[in-house]
């Protein structure tokens, strides 16, 4: 996070240490990761985004203002919503911290943003396309045929990801409108009027809508991408063509069939699957999604490790990483007697997405799922390799609402776990002062519980007084 500089005026993601510069999927995810610790001014920052933008789109742009993205044919670009998936991350604030006041400032904005992609990203035919790859994120992907640079026209494409994430992101602003339209706040007379029920109505057509696209762009057992100059589907399997499972866009029929390429999914145009932070946040929320829990924990342990294993090192390794400096991405190495593949961190160094750590630990092995501010899902599924009997793993402290949390997972035995849980009630002005100080004020109240449960079994719970909702086996 950056201090206001040119033309920003707020704090803002630099996205990385050597060249600073708004982006809008890089913004949107180093502040998820972020809200785990400061969820205050994580919604800072990417709203801070949304409202400084000089275009609807969030064009990427230096700190003085010129734009850094832009096609062959002079179009401005901005990254797609598919890329780190924006209104998705943003989604996780929202539920985790309850605040509709801000919600109601970004929820324009957001809509605003993907309606950009309705008005100038569709084909004659209603489609989404890209402008050029830089615009995908997926630099020169061999998904979108012959590119001379990132800023080839491949307009003529329409991916099957980025259809996708329409549906996932029409149907979040469609829950929003929902939420805000319940609201019974007091709204100032220099706001504009919204009806917020319109809003959800005409978001959630706009989530079928692009549902059904998603479907339509199943072929001979996979989804792919069509060239409408050739007018063929593409052969090509993708990492990011499990994209519609993690969105939500996918049939039961399709995620059956879709199973064993989510434990062992094809490559990334070349790159291996858990290579870039964007591509593994989608597979291993499309294996979650296909309710493969433990799945999902094996991929997100891979990734963790190979970044563990550099950032916490005493002194620079091989490959030269720097200690407590995350990377761009991770490159694939051989290693051994066998020459078995392995990750190490590899690319720019201080690149924030690096940190996507952060959000696997969390959210996949101590299973950490945002319901509400006042309602959470705990579905511990450590990885095998961290189940050692009598080993306990302990995260504290974790805002959440009005409240902060510590949870301490216990490896029972192979097959299950023991969860204790500790939830303080505080005065919301206290929280960001209490976690400042790595402390909790001496008035707050706390609820504790504890059971057992087998690796994958989730459990809901009310906060504060951790009443227990239900148990579901995954």
């Amino acid at each position: 996070m950056r201090p206001s500089e040119g033309r920003i005026p707020h704090v803002f993601d630099g996205m990385q240490l050597q060249a600073p510069r708004l982006v809008l999927a890089e913004a949107a995810m180093d502040t998820l990761f972020l809200s785990y610790a400061n969820p205050e001014l994580a919604a800072e920052v990417i709203l801070g985004h949304f409202e400084s933008a000089p275009h609807p789109n969030l064009p990427c742009m230096r700190e003085d203002g010129s734009y850094n993205m832009v096609a062959d044919d002079g179009q401005v670009c901005g990254t797609a919503p598919e890329w780190g998936f924006p209104l998705w991350c943003c989604d996780h604030i929202v539920r985790r911290t309850g605040n509709l006041h801000w919600l109601r400032r970004l929820c324009p904005k957001a809509a605003a943003y993907l309606r950009w992609w309705l008005d100038h990203r569709r084909d004659a035919e209603g489609w989404l396309v890209y402008a050029c790859s830089w615009e995908s994120g997926q630099d020169v992907s061999s998904r979108f045929g012959p590119q001379q640079t990132g800023g080839t026209i491949i307009q003529h494409v329409r991916p099957v990801d980025l259809q996708a994430s329409m549906a996932q992101g029409a149907a979040i602003l469609a829950r929003w409108a929902a939420l805000l339209g319940g609201e019974q706040a007091v709204r100032t007379a220099i706001e504009t009027p919204i009806d917020f029920a319109a809003e959800a109505a005409w978001w959630q057509q706009i989530a079928d809508e692009f549902t059904v696209k998603t479907h339509l762009m199943w072929q001979d057992g996979w989804f792919r991408d069509y060239d409408s100059a050739a007018r063929e589907w593409s052969s090509q399997q993708d990492t990011m063509h499990l994209a519609p499972v993690f969105c939500g866009a996918a049939g039961w029929g399709h995620i059956e069939q879709l199973r064993p390429h989510v434990s062992q999914p094809p490559l990334h145009s070349g790159w291996a699957p858990l290579s870039w932070p964007p591509v593994v946040m989608t597979l291993v929320g499309a294996a979650a999604a296909a309710n493969m829990p433990l799945d999902a924990a094996e991929l997100a342990y891979r990734f963790i490790d190979a970044a563990y294993r550099s950032i916490d090192s005493r002194e620079v390794d091989q490959h030269g990483g720097i200690p407590g400096v995350t990377r761009e991405y991770h490159a694939v190495v051989t290693t051994g007697k066998w020459g078995a593949s392995d990750y190490v961190n590899a690319g720019i160094e201080g690149y924030g997405w690096g940190a996507l750590s952060v959000h696997l630990l969390m959210r996949y092995l101590l299973g950490l799922h945002e319901e509400e501010a006042d309602k959470i899902t705990i579905a511990p599924a450590l990885p095998q390799a961290l189940r050692r009997v009598g080993a306990t793993y302990r995260v504290e402290p974790v805002p959440w609402g009005n409240y902060v949390l510590g949870i301490e997972c216990t490896v029972r035995n192979a097959k299950g776990y023991t969860v204790r849980l500790r939830c303080t009630q505080q005065k919301r002005e206290t929280t960001a002062e209490a976690l400042e100080e790595k402390g909790l004020p001496q008035s707050a109240t706390f609820q504790t519980c504890e059971w057992e449960g087998t690796w994958g079994e989730e459990q809901t719970l009310l906060l504060p007084h951790l009443t227990r909702s239900s148990v579901n086996q995954i």
